[in-house]
Order: C-alpha cells, then sequence, then structure tokens
C-alpha cells in the first residue's frame, strides 16, 4: 500500500505554518495535522507581543513594577534567550524590542532611526537587564520601558512544540514549516534517507542557491532580502544588531541546522549579525551545527557561499519549489 501524504497550513505568528505528514492511515493523519496546528495557534496566543491579552504583552506591562510569575515553559523558553545571548555575545537578544520599534519594523516595513532614538532604546535592550528568579519562575525589568520581543526564537519554539506532539502521536515521517523560515525534517519520505530542502538565493530569491539534506534536524534562514528599506541607495535590513542598535550589515543570509528548531532560529539571527568568523566559532560551540553563509558581494559582485560544521549541503540551481526556505 503507498503511504499518505498529508498536507495542511495555518497563518500563525504573522506567517503560513504548514505541516507534511506521511504515514498509511490517513484519517489518523488528518487528525494529527489540525491538532497540532491547533497547539501552534495556542502557543501564538501566549507569545504574541502583538495580542494584549498574551503571557508575553503582560510580562511587558507588568515587569518594570513587580515579578511576574511565568508559566513554567516560557520561562524556561525566556531562560534559554538568556543563555543564548549570553553565547552569541549579545548577537541574538530577546530584549530588543525598543529598537524593533525604533526602526518601524514592529508593524511595518521599517523607517530610517534618528540616533538619539537609536541610544534611548539601547539604553532599555540587553538580556542583562532581564531578572530571572528561578526559585519562585518570576521575571522582572530592571529598567521601565523594557520590552521581550520572541521573533527571532518563537517560530522555532513552536516548530519543536509540533514536532514533539507529532513524536507523541505515532508520526514517524513528516515536515514542519514555520513560515518557511524554519523547517525540521522528522524521519524521512517512503524511499529516501533524507528530506531534500532548498535554500533560496537571497540575491535571487526566484533561484535557488542549493539543496540541505535533514533527517531529524531542523534549519533555519535568516536574510535581508524578505524585510528591508532603502534610503539614497542604502539597504536597512530588519535584523538588528541588539549592540549598536543599527541594522546588521556584511551578510546576506545565514542559515542554521542543528537538532533544535528553537536553536536554529536564534543562531541564524546570530549568525548574521556576527558573520563569517564568529559563526565559524558558534558551530564549533554547538556541535552537530552547521551553516550555510552567503556574505554580501564585495567588490566582484560575485556570490560566494561558505559551508560550515555539520551540514550535507550540495549546490544546485534551479527554480525553487514548495520544500524551500525564505528568510525571516
Amino acid at each position: 500500500m503507498n503511504p499518505c501524504i498529508i498536507r495542511l497550513s495555518r497563518v500563525a505568528m504573522g506567517s503560513e505554518f504548514q505541516v507534511i505528514l506521511v504515514g498509511d492511515d490517513r484519517e489518523h493523519l488528518g487528525e494529527v495535522a489540525h491538532y497540532v496546528l491547533d497547539e501552534v495557534e495556542a502557543l501564538e496566543a501566549r507569545l504574541s507581543h502583538y495580542r494584549p491579552d498574551s503571557e508575553i504583552c503582560d510580562l511587558n506591562v507588568r515587569a518594570a513594577f513587580e515579578p511576574v510569575l511565568m508559566e513554567w515553559s516560557i520561562f524556561e523558553l525566556l531562560r534559554r534567550c538568556v543563555e543564548f545571548s549570553e553565547q552569541t555575545d549579545g548577537a541574538f537578544d530577546c530584549t530588543a524590542g525598543p529598537l524593533i520599534r525604533c526602526w518601524g519594523f514592529f508593524r511595518g516595513q521599517g523607517k530610517l532611526a534618528e540616533p538619539e532614538a537609536v541610544q534611548e532604546a539601547l539604553a532599555v535592550v540587553g538580556s542583562r537587564l532581564l531578572e530571572l528568579n528561578a526559585a519562585e519562575r518570576t521575571v522582572r525589568f530592571r529598567r521601565e520601558g523594557m520590552q521581550v520581543h520572541l521573533g527571532g526564537i518563537g517560530k522555532g519554539y513552536a516548530v519543536d512544540e509540533a514536532v514533539a506532539w507529532l513524536r507523541r502521536l505515532g508520526v514517524e515521517a513528516a515536515l514542519v514549516h514555520g513560515g518557511t523560515s524554519t523547517i525540521y525534517a522528522l524521519g524521512a519520505p517512503p524511499g529516501q534517507d533524507a528530506w531534500e530542502i532548498g535554500l533560496r538565493d537571497p540575491t535571487d530569491p526566484e533561484q535557488r542557491l542549493g539543496v540541505v539534506r535533514l533527517r531529524d534536524q531542523a534549519l533555519s534562514t535568516s536574510g535581508d532580502y524578505e524585510q528591508f528599506f532603502e534610503v539614497d541607495g542604502k539597504r536597512y535590513s530588519h535584523i538588528l544588531d541588539p549592540r549598536t542598535g543599527y541594522p546588521a550589515v556584511g551578510m546576506r543570509s545565514a542559515t542554521v541546522i542543528a537538532k533544535s528548531a528553537t536553536d536554529t532560529d536564534a543562531l541564524s539571527t546570530a549568525a548574521f549579525v556576527l558573520g563569517e568568523e564568529a559563526a565559524r566559532r558558534l558551530c564549533e560551540r554547538y556541535p552537530g551545527t552547521g551553516a550555510v553563509l552567503v556574505p554580501a558581494p564585495g567588490r566582484n559582485e560575485s556570490t560566494e557561499i561558505v559551508v560550515l560544521g555539520d551540514v550535507d549541503f550540495t549546490l544546485r540551481g534551479g527554480s525553487p519549489t514548495t520544500e524551500e526556505t525564505d528568510s525571516k
């Protein structure tokens, strides 16, 4: 009997989440697909910085004035965010919300920020200003005006949670797309030993850069070609460097491959901000992690591809297909 393939998608976290499930029982797969996407929606309701009734919005309103008790899984996610900030020298930081607002990327397409506004925002950015009390499971901000913004890690976390549910419910082969910028490949398709995931060429998003083979691994891509604005011929990316307060420069895209989508979501942002040499050190720090980087072109304007660490990447052009990644 040929295996069944179920595809189901739903808008969540500002993008389209999709699950592709493979198995023998079509009815069961359909029920599982709906259930998993319901769980993603429920998670969005808790993590969203847009919904006034979310736990993150409640934290942002109250934490400068009193310790806020957090549900244990969200507390653990915030603890992980602080850990990522420390291990990436601040290139990833979940408190960058004031900078995102300053540059107009909170709900819009971006605007040029005034230097004074950037400095004011920087004064309330930094994971060092988050006070996490593990014994009480509370979070407090050390400065008024701080904001937690999980846009750089939330989709990856949701993908990991979706995959955990798939495993519990007996699914052995699946792809979970978190807006296509983050993907987890569970098992492998019938008759193959891995899922093949295309990477878009950041210099020409209508073309494919190459293909990464994944099995029980996640992949996330951060790039400057989806969300940006230009002023006087200069490109300003939505990916901000929390250390300087300005859009990161020097990279066109950074793709990270690891066992956890939470990890790849955060680390692809950090790799984009840090650049090639620091990204190389990140891959060494996290065993089993690999990266595919496309630095900004130099004087010769040619596309350079840098492959680091543990990644099965093949340079393969052509037109993008369904199983492609876009940048976040």
